[in-house]
């Protein structure tokens, strides 16, 4: 039965040989003889991007953004960890040195909303999460997006003056200031 090790390691090696006894009872060993079996080793890694809050309205607001980065492959992938995002600077754990497949870490950020983002509407961006493989190869995962929507609530107020404030006859002038 085969080990995680096995599979990290690319392949199974196995070497055996047979005895038996001659006429004489005179044991008669074979040559050993080898066999391996190479294992298909798929690594891959999965990044599940969430962000709280999922909602923002004014500038200056900070989005904290959490990537659960999963060992989706049959191999080990081994530090160091990390998630480029394109608006964000994440920060990974430094332990565990490996996951096994099935296992995550949990990396963070925090991005600032700029006017610009408020503007927009919304606030998009990318990320994608890299480990090595045991052959020493980098392992990307796919890119991930998340999508946080602003709250717009455009409003326009007026201020209005009069010069003079009082008037004492018809046809005087008054200037009006908005």
């Amino acid at each position: 039965t085969t080990t995680q090790t096995d599979v990290d390691a690319g392949s199974v090696i196995f070497t055996s040989c047979g005895a038996g006894h001659g006429a004489l009872r005179d044991p008669v060993p074979s040559p050993p003889t080898t066999a391996t079996v190479t294992a298909t080793q798929t690594p891959a890694l999965t990044v599940v991007k969430t962000a709280d809050p999922t909602t923002f309205s004014a500038a200056g607001q900070d989005i904290a953004y959490s990537y659960v980065v999963t060992n989706s492959g049959n191999v080990t992938v081994s530090a160091p960890f990390t998630v480029a995002d394109d608006r964000a600077t994440v920060t990974c754990p430094a332990t565990p040195a490996s996951l096994a497949p099935g296992e995550s870490i949990t990396c963070t950020a925090t991005y600032t909303t700029t006017q610009a983002d408020v503007d927009a509407g919304s606030v998009t961006n990318t990320a994608s999460g890299s480990g090595v493989d045991p052959n020493g190869d980098p392992v990307t995962s796919p890119t991930v997006s998340a999508t946080i929507t602003a709250t717009q609530t455009p409003a326009l107020s007026v201020v209005k003056t009069a010069d003079p404030t009082s008037y004492t006859a018809a046809g005087q002038t008054i200037a009006y200031t908005y």
